[in-house]
C-alpha cells in the first residue's frame, strides 16, 4: 500500500458519507466508500473513479450537525499541518468515543432499533455517529468540524504519511479498520464481530477480490436495474428548487442502497442461498454485517475500486442520478 493510498483509505473509512451543511462532503479526487461501503460496499463501503464522489453522496444521512464542539472551532485558525503520530491520536480518541463515550450511547440506540427500523435506516445513522464523532474529534485538533475542515485534514493527512516509515502507516491503516468494526458490532448488536475477525483471520486480497467481483456482477443484474430504475422514476422534484432536489436526490439515493441490500446482498433467487451465504457469511442481516467487516482489510485495493466503480455508476445510471452534477457538488 502506498502512502497516497493508506492516507486515502484512512479518510475514507472515516468519511465515508456525506452530512449537510456543517459536516462531510469528501473532496473531489479523494477516494470514498460506501464502506457504503462503501460503503453497502466494501464500502461504503473503495472507488476510484468517477463515481467515487457519487457514492459518498449515495450513502449519505443527514443528521444534525455535530455538537459540543470546541468554542470558537469555526473561525479559529487551522493548524498549518499534521504530524503522523497525531493522526494516530485521532484515531485513538475515536475510538474513545465509539468504547466509551457519546458514541457508544447513539450506536447502543441503533441497535435497540433492530426490530422497528429498517437495516439501511440503521445503517445511515450508523455512518452518520460515525462522522459525527469525527468532527468532534478533528475540531479538537484545531479543524473546522465540516467539509472544509475534512478536506484540510485529510490533505494534512496524506502529506504526513507520505513522510512516514511503512510500519507507521500500517499502524494507521489497523487502527482505522479495527474501529469501523467496532462502529458496525455496536450499531448492529454482534459483540463478538471484533474477537470473530480475529478468530478467522482475514480474508486474502484474492479471494477479496472474487467476493467483490461476484458483488459487482450482481449490482448490474438486468433485473437489479430495472427495478431500481422503475422505483426511482416515481420519485420527481415538486419544484426547481435546491430543496426540493435535494429531497429527490436523497430519496434516490435510499432506493439504491435498499437495492443492494435487499436485491445485491441478501436476495435469494428462486431459493437458492443469498450472496453474503454464498460467500460464507452467514444469513441475513449478521451474514451481512460480518461481509462488511472482513472487506475492511482490502478497501483500498485498486482492482476492487474498479469493480465497484463500473457497477456503481451503473446502478446510479439506472437512478437517475447524474453523476456530473454530484461531482460538481449539485443537488442533482
Amino acid at each position: 500500500m502506498t502512502m497516497t493510498t493508506a492516507a486515502n483509505t484512512l479518510v475514507r473509512r472515516c468519511f465515508s458519507t456525506t452530512l449537510t451543511r456543517r459536516c462531510v462532503r469528501v473532496p473531489t479526487g479523494m477516494s470514498s466508500s460506501s464502506r457504503l461501503a462503501t460503503p453497502p460496499v466494501a464500502i461504503n463501503n473503495s472507488i476510484t473513479s468517477c463515481a467515487q464522489n457519487s457514492i459518498v453522496r449515495s450513502f449519505s444521512a443527514m443528521p444534525p450537525p455535530p455538537t459540543a464542539t470546541p468554542p470558537n472551532a469555526a473561525t479559529a485558525q487551522p493548524p498549518a499541518s499534521i504530524t503522523a503520530e497525531a493522526g494516530l491520536g485521532a484515531l485513538g480518541a475515536m475510538r474513545l468515543f465509539v468504547e466509551h463515550g457519546l458514541g457508544k450511547r447513539k450506536l447502543d440506540e441503533i441497535a435497540a432499533e433492530k426490530d422497528t427500523s429498517p437495516l439501511v435506516h440503521r445503517w445511515q445513522k450508523m455512518i452518520a455517529t460515525y462522522l459525527e464523532s469525527q468532527c468532534h474529534v478533528i475540531a479538537l485538533l484545531g479543524y473546522r468540524p465540516d467539509e472544509t475542515g475534512i478536506a484540510l485534514y485529510s490533505q494534512h493527512l496524506t502529506e504526513a504519511l507520505r513522510l512516514s516509515p511503512p510500519d507507521l502507516q500500517e499502524e494507521m491503516r489497523v487502527a482505522g479498520r479495527d474501529n469501523y468494526r467496532m462502529v458496525l458490532a455496536g450499531a448492529f448488536d454482534v459483540p463478538s464481530l471484533v474477537e470473530e475477525q480475529k478468530e478467522r483471520g482475514e480474508l486474502s486480497v484474492v479471494d477479496a477480490r472474487n467476493i467483490m467481483h461476484k458483488v459487482s456482477l450482481r449490482m448490474q443484474d438486468p433485473e437489479v436495474l430495472e427495478k431500481v430504475a422503475k422505483r426511482c422514476g416515481t420519485y420527481a422534484a415538486t419544484n426547481d428548487s435546491p430543496e426540493a432536489r435535494q429531497i429527490e436526490l436523497s430519496r434516490k439515493h435510499t432506493a439504491v442502497q435498499e437495492t443492494m441490500v435487499d436485491d445485491v446482498y441478501l436476495s435469494r433467487k428462486e431459493g437458492g442461498a443469498s450472496l453474503v451465504e454464498e460467500c460464507g457469511f452467514g444469513e441475513g442481516e449478521g451474514g451481512y454485517v460480518r461481509m462488511q467487516s472482513a472487506m475492511t482489510e482490502h478497501q483500498g485495493d485498486p482492482l476492487i475500486a474498479e469493480y465497484m466503480s463500473a457497477a456503481m455508476t451503473r446502478l446510479l445510471q439506472s437512478a437517475g442520478i447524474d453523476i456530473g452534477a454530484l461531482q460538481r457538488g449539485e443537488a442533482a
